[in-house]
């Protein structure tokens, strides 16, 4: 009885330094704090509450790594929790190997180091026949691999993945890894197999709960496929339900009274993720030719909030396109390179927007003319007259306007807008129908001889 009493005092006395030293730890500041935070970590113990201070320890050491921005650190913390894994559940060990490696993501300019560390882990939690840690960290691998340009890696390690989640029929990881395969197969250029495989993800997410962080990464990756269809007016909408869902996050995490300091972060990457989805969204208005549309979009209540650089570029884009001024659209490009060149999703579309105030311009332009000359229009719009001159032959082909090129002169002839009235179109009818008689009676005149 007298052993046993002495053994729990050790314990006791044990647990109250480690509890000691988790203070006084939180009271320092930096290098001092890490010493005690390593100290935590190495001393040895098997009590539940003693790990959860160990567990909590590594979290806010990893963040002092992050803060110093010694990501090689975080790898050598990691290495060294062996002993600590073998104390803990699986599960807890899954979610501090994951977070340890988000932590290394928070660190600039790491993604191979991330792959490294994903790789290595892979290969432990294979040994250790930790198939959900393993699942999870193909799921990051793919994701770095996509994040690296490294395509096809991250096409075959989510093949193999999509294969064994639909066996195991785990729904919500199954929405997961499609979402990453359609944003592959989308890089890749791939538009139905992106499709295909975002209607997998689709299904998947109406048999289970999804988070609405989920759904409104459903919803972006819907809109970005229906702009490539240029199915504009179908992307708006889906555009839209992202940024509600992103906006009611960030809300969310804010409302909070007492925010910690992971959660601010996580609510100013939604506020990103919102104003990035309202530029899409504006984009869409442009494109679908509702420049007037913009302004209103932006005064709402929600508009307001994301007056960022990245809105103001589109709202000078909807401003250029409204005066229909080619020389004004190619400004604001240069003046906003980053926030539309740079961008992978509106520079798909920088080619269509300048076809679109190339016609938009030479429209207003000809709209006082009857007659004039092509080498005036050119030196109007401050082009080639070689490009002006192809550009109104494929405008009259495509019947934006009624007129014919006088090549011979070097002149534009342009007629009055004329509707064509019923008595043409029966008219084409009706030949249209007698050309069909007369060829059935010659057909049948031929089979009688």
């Amino acid at each position: 009885m007298e052993i046993e009493i002495e053994i729990e005092k050790e314990k006791q006395e044990d647990k109250t330094e480690i509890k000691k030293l988790f203070d006084q730890a939180e009271e320092e500041i930096d290098n001092n704090a890490i010493g005690l935070y390593q100290k935590i970590i190495q001393t040895k113990s098997s009590d539940s509450n003693e790990n959860k201070i160990k567990e909590e320890s590594i979290y806010l050491l990893s963040a002092l790594y992050v803060k110093l921005k010694q990501a090689d650190k975080i790898q050598d913390l990691l290495g060294s929790l062996h002993p600590f894994f073998s104390e803990i559940p699986k599960a807890r060990t899954a979610k501090v190997v994951r977070k340890l490696i988000d932590a290394i993501r928070e660190v600039p300019n790491t993604v191979e180091l991330q792959i490294e560390e994903s790789q290595k882990w892979i290969k432990w939690s294979t040994k250790e026949k930790r198939s959900f840690l393993r699942q999870r960290l193909q799921l990051r691998l793919s994701g770095l691999f996509l994040e690296h340009h490294d395509y096809q890696s991250a096409l075959k390690t989510i093949k193999a993945l999509v294969i064994e989640v639909k066996k195991n029929d785990d729904k919500l990881q199954l929405v997961e890894t499609h979402l990453l395969e359609s944003q592959i197969h989308h890089k890749l250029k791939n538009v139905p197999k992106a499709k295909g495989s975002l209607t997998g993800a689709r299904t998947s997410a109406n048999s289970v709960y999804c988070e609405p962080s989920l759904q409104a990464e459903l919803d972006m990756m819907g809109g970005i496929l229906h702009t490539e269809e240029k199915d504009y007016k179908t992307a708006f909408s889906y555009f839209f339900e992202a940024f509600e869902g992103y906006v009611s996050i960030a809300n969310d995490l804010m409302g909070k009274k007492r925010l910690e300091k992971r959660k601010r972060k996580s609510a100013k990457e939604y506020d990103q993720k919102a104003s990035l989805t309202l530029k899409y969204m504006l984009m869409s208005k442009i494109m679908m030719g509702h420049p007037e549309d913009i302004q209103s979009i932006i005064n709402s209540k929600a508009g307001t909030r994301y007056l960022t650089r990245e809105v103001e570029a589109m709202k000078s884009i909807a401003e250029t396109y409204s005066k229909r001024s080619l020389i004004e659209f190619n400004q604001v490009i240069e003046e906003y390179d980053q926030e539309l060149k740079q961008d992978p999703i509106v520079a798909r579309h920088m080619n269509d927007l300048y076809d679109l105030m190339f016609e938009q311009n030479l429209i207003r332009l000809i709209e006082p003319f009857s007659r004039v000359e092509i080498s005036h229009i050119a030196k109007l719009i401050g082009l080639p007259l070689k490009n002006v001159e192809s550009k109104l032959s494929q405008m009259i082909l495509d019947h934006k306007f009624h007129g014919i090129l006088d090549q011979g002169n070097g002149c534009l002839i342009v007629f009055d807008d004329y509707e064509e009235g019923e008595l043409y179109n029966n008219s084409l009818k009706v030949i249209n129908n007698m050309s069909s008689v007369l060829e059935s009676l010659y057909e049948k005149s031929r089979s009688l001889n």
